[in-house]
């Protein structure tokens, strides 16, 4: 029955227990509370935080970035409205423009952040507490709606605004900067070619302009006249008519394939001067006219109240932080207090009372009473016990043995230790943890001191090396990818490829900067492990790559970057370059094997042309026709050469067909060989280009602080391990202890 009563008392308290300790200790709770609300509202007044006011614009970026694309384009499945916004990636690509260092750089300048943000301009580290500071103050970010947010704080609301605004500005200016050198040099490119065309078309013009002051005006037209005359030459017999048409035959059949030849490859050259003068056209567009990059939703204005700090936020989970810190010290203090009793087991007094039998601690709380055959205490200094031995004698008033009420005491102190009201403890058991660490507080004191002392020590320059870290973000650009992978994937493989590697590092000696002997067997693999932990190249989640390299001089960091990429660029230059040369040549071959193949037709023709007289096999055979049946109108018919016509018949009856085979054939070489130039031009272009493969968003800079080793994340790091670890062997030895007492008790 006293069992299930004492269940439910417990059971009673347990349920209000949190409530019943908070009441007992309401005093200190709330003094420290209070106490904690007007710090917070004082410490977070402007005496002691500057007020910060926010400037906000949003905006969407544009889809297309070529004003020629967008505005001349042919190809309307291709193109893109100008007024139309951008999705995702052209999103992300203004996000990565927006942290470029190009526009904070800019920022920087112009509002001399340095002094506005109160930095000491003498100091070593100016440049990276003025970045970290930009970085605080100055966020951009993509909302829901796919469009940028640029967010501005700063104590001053009109400056707030200014740059929020100015930042959104540069971002026009920064990328038709970017866009503008790539657009130059490809004006430069399509201009060159331009000009080379235009000159070659003249040299063919000028060419054409000879051989028509030779007689060539119109060499079908002329071979078609001239057979008709001379057919009636023929059949008047004038001989000095036959022979002056036949010297002009001679001068056609001489220079009328160059004729023929000039004046189609003129024609085609037109037609490639037609297309690229609009390629020159939109090159020349993109190079000097501008387009905005954006379109802005909402602009930046002036801030009336400031948006940091945010005071009642502060004073709210100072509040809250302090009561809950405050009750955690109670609680782990009213258990180190209970913990006492157990360590000393408290030294019981008994005290007279007017109730008989009845035992009191010390702090008068009743512990249980004896039994009722007990004789009472009289009233004199009572019997004290220290840990259940009586070590005063009982007044002899006292009609009990001492061997009785030992183990009478004995055996209530043992309920009463059995019996304590739990309190706190069902929910916060930390005894035996605390009794530990108090009991070896000063070696684990010292253990960790000794481990700050020595990862501080360990940390320094004298064991570990600083290094500075550069580092670029940039976008690929002239490159195509081979199968499935994105341009940046592509750019990626490349910026890691082992020749660029073996470059940099013959470059920059960098196996004797890495103090690796080159002797060793295995020094490549070291040197590899080397450039991996201290060349970091990956790609963004902005879709650009960003190359980190660190090294323990700040210039060699930055050089090596530059460096990377300049060798990335003379790579796939390379590289496209091969491919380009190789179609070159695959063109030439065809070119000269073309150009044989119309030489043996030429001389074909000509043969047949100065050795039997086949100029223009129709007109011939009509004119021989008529002649050799006698139906020349007029006078003529009378005055027929019948030996030059029937010499005339037999030649294009033996040589006619062939005539007009290679005829044809020369057509159809000249119309293919014309198109095999085209093809051989645009490799020759292709070959001698000088692009360049990426596109520079942040430049890297030369670093002002160390970013190896981060030495609090050591200590922190050291000290959390020293602490773990002597936590844990302390345990083990106390195991070990009480096992040992155990087994000698035993």
């Amino acid at each position: 029955m006293e069992m299930a009563n004492n269940h439910k008392e417990n059971k009673e308290f347990n349920s209000t227990n949190i409530i019943i300790f908070i009441l007992q200790w309401q005093k200190p709770l709330i003094i420290v509370t209070v106490f904690a609300i007007v710090s917070s509202v004082i410490f977070s007044s402007p005496f002691f935080i500057t007020p910060l006011y926010r400037a906000t614009v949003v905006m969407f970026p544009t889809s297309s970035n070529a004003i020629s694309k967008a505005l001349l384009g042919d190809n309307d499945g291709n193109k893109h409205d100008i007024l139309e916004f951008g999705v995702e990636e052209q999103t992300e690509q203004m996000l990565q423009m927006l942290n470029s260092n190009k526009i904070r750089e800019k920022i920087i300048e112009k509002y001399n952040l340095i002094e506005h943000y109160n930095l000491e301009t003498n100091s070593k580290y100016k440049y990276t507490k003025l970045y970290k500071q930009y970085d605080n103050n100055i966020r951009f970010r993509r909302t829901e709606y796919m469009a940028v947010q640029i967010t501005v704080y700063d104590k001053d609301p009109q400056i707030a605004a200014n740059i929020a605004n100015d930042i959104s500005d540069l971002l026009d200016t920064v990328k038709n900067q970017i866009q503008k050198d790539r657009a130059q040099k490809g004006f430069r490119i399509v201009e060159a070619e331009y000009e080379k065309l235009k000159s070659e078309i003249k040299q063919m013009e000028d060419s054409l302009s000879v051989l028509r002051k030779l007689g060539v005006n119109d060499y079908e037209t002329q071979a078609e006249m001239m057979n008709q005359q001379l057919a009636i030459e023929l059949a008047k017999g004038n001989t000095s008519g036959i022979k002056r048409i036949q010297e002009n035959l001679d001068k056609l059949a001489i220079y009328g394939t160059a004729y023929v030849s000039l004046r189609d490859a003129l024609e085609h050259e037109k037609k490639q001067l037609s297309l690229v003068k609009t390629k020159y056209d939109e090159a020349k567009i993109d190079a000097e006219q501008i387009l905005p990059q954006k379109f802005v939703v909402n602009s930046a204005f002036k801030a009336e109240k400031n948006s940091y700090p945010i005071r009642w936020i502060i004073v709210l989970i100072t509040t809250v932080s302090s009561f809950l810190m405050t009750l955690l010290i109670i609680i782990i203090y009213d258990n180190v207090k209970k913990s006492e009793y157990f360590k000393k087991k408290e030294i019981l007094t008994l005290k007279p009372e007017n109730k008989q039998g009845i035992i009191i601690s010390e702090k008068d709380e009743i512990i249980s009473k004896l039994p009722e055959s007990t004789p009472k205490v009289v009233k004199e200094p009572p019997p004290k016990i220290l840990n259940n031995k009586i070590e005063e004698k009982i007044s002899p008033e006292v009609k009990l043995p001492a061997s009785t009420l030992q183990e009478t005491i004995t055996k209530n102190s043992k309920n009463y230790i059995t019996n304590l009201p739990q309190n706190m403890e069902n929910y916060f058991n930390n005894l035996n943890l605390l009794k530990i660490l108090l009991k070896w507080k000063w070696h684990i004191v010292v253990i960790t001191a000794l481990a700050a002392f020595l990862s501080l020590f360990f940390s320094s320059s004298i064991f570990i090396k600083p290094k500075y870290k550069s580092t670029a973000i940039v976008y690929p650009s002239n490159i195509a990818p081979y199968s499935d992978e994105t341009e940046t994937e592509q750019m990626l493989q490349w910026l890691n490829s082992k020749d660029i590697m073996d470059s940099v590092v013959k470059k920059y000696e960098l196996i004797r900067h890495y103090d690796i002997n080159v002797n060793d067997k295995e020094y490549y693999s070291l040197l590899s492990y080397f450039w991996g932990k201290n060349v970091n190249i990956t790609k963004t989640q902005y879709a650009s790559v960003k190359i980190d390299v660190m090294d323990t001089d700040p210039k060699t960091a930055y050089d090596i970057v530059y460096s990377i990429l300049d060798f990335y660029n003379k790579k796939v230059h390379n590289i496209h370059k091969i491919k380009y040369d190789e179609v070159v040549t695959v063109c030439k071959k065809q070119l000269d094997d073309k150009q044989k193949e119309i030489d043996s037709v030429e001389n074909k023709l000509h043969t047949l042309r100065t050795e039997y007289g086949i100029i223009d096999y129709g007109n011939q055979t009509r004119e021989v026709a008529r002649g050799y049946l006698r139906t020349v109108d007029g006078n003529n018919s009378s005055r027929i050469n019948t030996p030059e016509v029937l010499k005339l018949k037999k030649n294009i009856e033996q040589k006619g067909g062939e005539f007009v085979i290679y005829n044809t054939r020369i057509y159809d070489l000249m119309r293919e060989y014309s198109d095999l130039y085209a093809q051989y031009e645009k490799a020759v272009k292709d070959s001698k280009k000088e692009f360049t493969f990426s596109n520079m968003v942040s430049s890297p800079v030369v670093a002002d602080k160390k970013a190896f080793p981060k030495r609090a994340l050591i200590l922190l790091y050291t000290i959390t391990a020293s602490l773990l670890f002597s936590i844990i062997g302390i345990s083990v030895v106390e195991n070990y202890r009480n096992k040992k007492q155990a087994i000698a008790e035993m």
